[in-house]
């Protein structure tokens, strides 16, 4: 189970960076954060099968390894479309 505090810490910093010239990413969310890397993957996990972040899925050795990550907010679009959405068949 994902500790809500380590969730919580993980999107304020996609919320800071999601829009910045710099990709988001889980090496990113690790220096920022300060969590070890493998909190980082189980939160990210989290919260991209629940459906409340949106990234491309890379070959970077962590799972999931995500680039490009951005929360899924009501107001606005998806920025990756199904492309940024989890798929069990991967």
């Amino acid at each position: 189970m994902v500790d809500s505090e380590d969730a919580k810490d993980v999107l304020a910093v996609i919320g800071l960076h999601e829009d910045a010239d710099e990709d988001c990413n889980n090496a990113l969310i690790d220096h920022e954060t300060g969590l070890d890397s493998t909190t980082v993957d189980e939160v990210l996990d989290h919260l991209w099968k629940t459906d409340q972040i949106e990234g491309i899925l890379t070959l970077g050795g962590r799972n999931p390894s995500l680039d490009s990550i951005r929360r899924v907010l009501p107001e606005r679009d998806r920025l990756w479309g199904a492309e940024g959405k989890w798929r069990p068949y991967r």
